[in-house]
């Protein structure tokens, strides 16, 4: 009695401290919202006030516009409520994914006894969750991830408990759940499917049993898992669900082109150098590499991702105090009674992540936490006595990561957050019945978005000059707004009672410099010019 007294203490205790690190000072970390915060918020907030989103789609289910990289919507959808009765912030923009990154912790608990079949070792685990920058730093912005990682975690782990423990009122609320989170990700519309079937087939004979007590059950709960997934698959065929994988795909066009090169530029005859540049040889080595990145103590433990919107430069997605442990799970997973389990989430969680390109993808393979913390947890199960001091380590090793994510990242890779779109828009807000025409630069993403956000623009009254090439819907205008690249605008002949809103340093002459808005490193981002008679 009083050990389970002190596991839910220690429970409560991680909880509350996952819960606090992901809403102190949500607004202000990150230091600004990117073009895709805002995407989901205003396409949110236009369906609240008219039922359709920026782009005129009448509440959109499987994906919405934004850009044309077309997101999927449940993340859309739980912004919405808190921007009715919150307004339309950067608190209603990342709570959910700070509430359901939190909210992740509690299956993580559960699912890493069932595995680990250790109370001790599953505290540990969600511990581990609650700090490891992996989980962290998304669960502080909008990342759909985050979202599709709860319902997939939920699911996955009520799925378990429903088999294992023949709890068959759980498969229910595990098919919901598995369901909701092909809605949330680009990633989980493979992933669940997959993971899904995966699951009951280790497990037929515990399903089997199940089929035969309680058959009505069964028979609701596939139904309701069919009743997401089928739609959901259709969907993977429409070009719009299709969109976002024309980039990221490993054999994408800029890919086919490099192989074109590479077979035009060889020495080789016609024949063999067909044979040696072909999409088998690019796409079967790249898989392969983006399989084992995700094995690589340097990319895990020390370098991260480049991509500084998804992480902190030079910083693990782990901490590095925990390598040798994650290594040592790996060995006893080969001897663990759920080696099956824990090998195909392995290979099917990272399914997204290694058919794409770029840096180290941590974002698109985030259907495979929390199985690092499992293995981490795993490789520490024999060294019990030191996790009290572990646990300190982790602590200040947290407390280094977080003074670095509120200090020095967030005030010098502020232009990685597209800091200063805000002040930017204030200050045309303030000026805006001055001037006959504001001309913006797009320097540093879709500046319309953020005026449509920041002012905030009644949406009914947004009429866009726009045009789509490039896989990418380019808006050129709306009202008396213009928007120009940023290597155009020297060489523009402005009119007068014209703001022009530009880089440091670039705008033709004739104007009157009004102020500079600065990035938090104290360069340059926006000048303010005023073109007057």
């Amino acid at each position: 009695m009083l050990s389970k007294l002190k596991n839910n203490f220690l429970l409560i205790l991680i909880l509350l401290f996952g819960l606090s690190i992901r809403l102190y000072k949500l607004d202000q970390y990150p230091v600004s919202l990117n073009w895709d915060e805002i995407s989901h918020s205003y396409n949110a907030y236009s369906l609240l006030l008219t039922g359709h989103d920026q782009w005129g789609t009448v509440w959109p289910i499987f994906n919405f516009r934004a850009y044309g990289d077309y997101p999927t919507t449940l993340n859309m959808y739980l912004t919405l409520p808190l921007i009715k009765y919150f307004g339309l912030n950067a608190w209603t923009a990342r709570l959910p994914s700070a509430i359901l990154g939190f909210l992740s912790l509690i299956p993580t608990y559960f699912l890493s006894k069932l595995i680990l079949k250790n109370k001790k070792m599953a505290l540990f685990a969600t511990f581990l969750a609650s700090l490891s920058p992996w989980s962290f730093f998304p669960s502080r912005a909008v990342f759909q991830s985050t979202i599709a990682s709860f319902f997939f975690i939920t699911g996955l782990t009520l799925l378990l408990y429903a088999l294992q423990k023949q709890k068959h009122k759980l498969l229910i609320f595990a098919s919901i759940a598995l369901g909701l989170s092909q809605y949330a990700y680009h990633n989980t519309r493979v992933v669940t499917p997959l993971f899904s079937l995966t699951i009951l087939i280790i497990y037929l004979n515990q399903l089997k049993k199940m089929i035969k007590t309680h058959p009505k059950t069964v028979f609701v709960s596939l139904f309701l898992f069919l009743l997401f997934t089928i739609p959901q698959l259709l969907n993977l065929i429409s070009p719009d669900s299709q969109a976002r994988g024309r980039w990221t795909f490993i054999l994408n066009q800029d890919a086919i082109n490099l192989i074109n090169h590479s077979r035009g530029q060889s020495s080789l005859s016609p024949l063999l150098a067909r044979l040696a540049h072909n999409k088998i040889t690019y796409f079967v080595p790249k898989f392969i590499k983006n399989y084992l990145d995700f094995l690589n103590p340097y990319l895990l433990f020390f370098k991260g991702n480049t991509q500084y919107q998804f992480g902190l430069p030079q910083t693990g997605i782990l901490f590095f105090s925990c390598l040798p442990f994650f290594y040592l799970g790996l060995i006893k997973l080969f001897r663990s009674s759920s080696k099956k389990l824990l090998f195909s989430w392995f290979l099917i969680g990272l399914l997204p992540a290694a058919l794409t390109y770029g840096d180290f993808p941590t974002i698109r393979a985030v259907t495979l936490l929390p199985l690092p913390y499992l293995l981490i947890a795993l490789g520490l199960s024999k060294f019990k006595k030191i996790i009290p001091i572990f646990c300190l380590i982790l602590l200040s090793q947290f407390a280094f990561y977080w003074h670095n994510y509120t200090h020095t990242y967030s005030q010098n890779y502020s232009p990685s957050w597209q800091y200063g779109y805000k002040e930017a828009v204030s200050f045309a807000k303030q000026n805006y019945s001055k001037y006959d025409q504001i001309v913006f630069t797009k320097k540093y993403g879709e500046p319309h978005q953020f005026i449509l956000l920041y002012w905030p623009w009644p949406p009914a009254n947004y009429q866009p000059q726009w045009d789509f090439h490039a896989d990418w819907y380019w808006v050129d205008g709306f009202d008396k707004f213009k928007f120009v690249n940023d290597w155009e605008i020297a060489g523009l002949a402005l009119s007068s009672s014209t703001l022009l809103i530009t880089g440091p340093d670039n705008y033709p002459p004739g104007g009157q410099l009004l102020t500079t808005i600065n990035f938090l490193d104290n360069s340059p981002a926006f000048d303010i010019i005023s073109y007057e008679d």
